[in-house]
């Protein structure tokens, strides 16, 4: 049986590489066999999410219309490279080798891993969640070739990296070379994007930058720095001509609500070549946390029918809004549930916004850190709240942080990271009440509640194994609702 899993595995991934070098002319037609025959050799979930891709492509969804338009644009070895070690290795190799390790360990393994490798940065933007600039905390090209390999033994073949600055660590591209079998996604200011820089991630292929936007010229300077705005344009302009795939982060404040409420803004982000959208919502994290930039409830509930909109659209490839689509992830992603953070220090944080951390890489492997008391109690409480538009611990449910950080003697990460429990904790309440009124008339009024049902424990192994061992079919249909 091994020795067919194997074959298998080695067919699937000799089948990326032929489909890569045809899929950027394909037709809808072809890209449906294509995800339907990687479906055939998956595991749940990731077996009805590839379905769903096929079926979206034998209807020729827009979104897959938009695919198809970023392949066509796309290097020969970038297009190879999402087939193979996304498509392949990440959802069905990847998701094989998690369910085999889940149950060898009895533990819900994460999708993919958030590496920090350095705290460094060329900016100073208006409260980044960081901040700990300089080259004082930084990881080194040991420490992140390791945690890599043991996240590919646990069938983790997608990483994250941030920062700080990515492109200020020394070491990126000898990583994205030794581990040309992952794929990796990189949220960068994008002002070190050189024109040689760009050539090479599409002679390598298996990375794609993120590049963070707030808006337009005014709005981007006024948070990151005069000129910024034009470096973006500039690194837009070179990783179009090499053929690297790129996608936009934009985060969501009080300050540019208005601009992210407009079509113009979208249009323009098309028009300059981004693939793909991360919305990240603002948040008082950090080495001196303040609410002044988070955006109001009302901000954020109208800015959920803009990004669902863009998201059903097919403008983009896939456009996502963290803190409005938790009806699509079963709540709260962090901890280990579907992911978890590395920061530059080696401590293991739940997510880059929730700045504490109990274990280290220096000191405990990956798998301890994932099996640890902290993650897991973390994991079974997922979700904080049965109606998933709360998904957040810091800012729907803040009693859910304040209790984890307490319990668990949690070590703030970042000087003043604390102020977010202690100080900021009644403002944090008040938002949290404000936004439920929102959030319940979302879940009730639009009727979430019954096409997206809370599933509470899903990321717990005896609860998963309680309600879905052998049952492969109701774990998608869970999923699809």
């Amino acid at each position: 049986m091994r020795f067919v899993d194997n074959m298998k595995q080695s067919m699937l991934k000799q089948a990326g590489k032929f489909v890569g070098n045809v899929v950027r002319n394909s037709s809808e037609e072809t890209m449906y066999r294509l995800f339907a025959t990687v479906a055939a050799l998956s595991k749940e979930p990731a077996k009805s999410g590839l379905k769903k891709l096929a079926n979206m492509a034998k209807e020729k969804h827009p979104m897959i219309q938009s695919w198809k338009e970023i392949f066509q644009k796309a290097s020969p070895k970038a297009v190879e490279k999402v087939m193979t070690n996304l498509v392949i290795n990440e959802f069905a190799v990847g998701e094989k080798i998690r369910q085999q390790k889940m149950m060898e360990h009895e533990l819900v393994l994460p999708k993919l891993l958030v590496i920090s490798p350095t705290y460094a940065c060329n900016l100073n933007c208006v409260g980044c969640y960081a901040g700990l600039y300089g080259r004082k905390y930084q990881l080194s090209k040991e420490e992140v070739w390791s945690l890599i390999r043991e996240a590919n033994e646990l069938g983790i073949y997608f990483f994250i990296i941030t920062g700080g600055e990515p492109f200020v660590w020394p070491h990126l591209f000898e990583t994205l070379e030794e581990f040309n079998d992952s794929y990796f996604q990189i949220y960068t200011n994008g002002t070190l994007i050189t024109k040689e820089k760009a050539e090479k991630l599409a002679e390598l292929g298996n990375a794609t930058p993120a590049i963070s936007v707030e808006g337009f010229e005014a709005e981007t300077d006024w948070r990151r720095g005069r000129g910024v705005f034009a470096k973006v344009q500039e690194a837009w302009k070179n990783l179009r001509e090499a053929g690297v795939i790129f996608g936009a982060s934009v985060t969501a404040t009080k300050m540019n609500h208005d601009v992210m409420m407009k079509d113009d803004f979208w249009d323009f982000l098309k028009e300059s070549g981004v693939s793909y959208i991360w919305v990240f919502q603002f948040m008082p994290v950090g080495m001196n946390p303040s609410m002044d930039l988070v955006p109001t409830p009302e901000q954020r509930y109208e800015r959920f029918f803009k990004t669902e909109e863009l998201r059903l659209g097919g403008k983009f490839a896939f456009v996502a809004d963290f803190w409005n689509h938790g009806f699509l992830t079963h709540g709260c992603l962090a901890a280990g549930s579907k992911y978890l953070h590395i920061n530059a220090k080696g401590y293991a944080e739940p997510c880059v916004f929730q700045q504490f951390a109990v274990d280290s890489i220096r000191e405990k492997s990956l798998l301890e850190i994932l099996k640890s008391p902290f993650f897991a109690a973390y994991k079974r409480m997922v979700p904080y709240s049965n109606n998933l538009f709360r998904p957040c611990p810091i800012i729907d449910n803040p009693k859910v942080l304040r209790a984890m950080v307490k319990k668990f003697n949690a070590i703030p990460q970042h000087d003043g990271s604390e102020r977010v429990i202690t100080e900021l904790a009644p403002e944090l309440d008040k938002l949290a009440e404000e936004w439920k009124v929102y959030a319940d008339k979302l879940w009730y009024e639009h009727g979430y509640a019954e096409t997206h049902p809370s599933k509470r424990g899903v990321y717990d192994f005896e609860v998963r194994m309680r309600r879905y061992a052998n049952n492969e079919e109701k774990l998608a249909l869970d999923k699809k609702a």
